[in-house]
């Protein structure tokens, strides 16, 4: 379809400027300009930028869960899940962009706009955590006293560390200790003989 077409070209072009300038130096009319489309035509289909910013989101999110989820349903070890989950997250979303942004916005409450995005995702990371640890537990390696407790307590370490590691570019330079850190919390709640 014609419309599909032009929205999808829409957000193609908001990602790359969102992306490269960030949503406060983005401009509808340079997003406009690069589509060859007054900027009337991108109000047609989004009433405001932050409705196209929280598309642009939501879709780049998307991939991210989308891969992880795949993880989650392949058939592997419980303990092989949890640490291909969590370095792939961190690969991934070192490569989102646009969740950089909504990270440097959070650290001054300016992104209250995409909240329901961002609640959808951290829900998605809960209901998979809770998940792959349930399998941990079902097949006999983890022993946990409190699912709900220990996936928040993961959350909030996988939360925490995302500024100092997207902001600040160190991703590449904690990649190993990342996967150690993994190690330690599933050996930490891998069953004891």
């Amino acid at each position: 379809m014609v419309e599909d077409k032009v929205k999808n070209t829409i957000i193609e072009s908001a990602t790359i400027f969102f992306s490269k300038y960030g949503f406060y130096k983005t401009t509808m009319d340079e997003i406009a300009r690069h589509i060859h489309k007054a900027k009337g035509a991108i109000y047609y289909y989004f009433k405001s930028k932050e409705e196209l910013f929280n598309e642009v989101l939501k879709q780049e999110l998307n991939i991210v869960k989308t891969t992880l989820q795949k993880i989650v349903d392949r058939e592997i070890t419980p303990m092989d899940m949890f640490k291909k989950y969590i370095l792939h997250r961190f690969e991934l979303l070192n490569n989102s962009l646009n969740y950089h942004e909504t990270l440097k916005g959070n650290l001054f409450d300016k992104y209250k706009f995409v909240k329901d995005v961002l609640d959808d995702f951290h829900s998605f990371e809960r209901t998979q955590i809770t998940l792959i640890l349930e399998k941990g537990m079902d097949s006999g390696y983890l022993e946990i006293a409190n699912i709900n407790s220990t996936v928040e307590v993961i959350m909030m370490i996988a939360n925490s560390i995302e500024i100092p590691l997207f902001l600040q570019g160190r991703y590449r330079n904690y990649e190993n200790t990342i996967n150690e850190l993994i190690s330690l919390i599933t050996n930490s709640l891998s069953r004891k003989e």
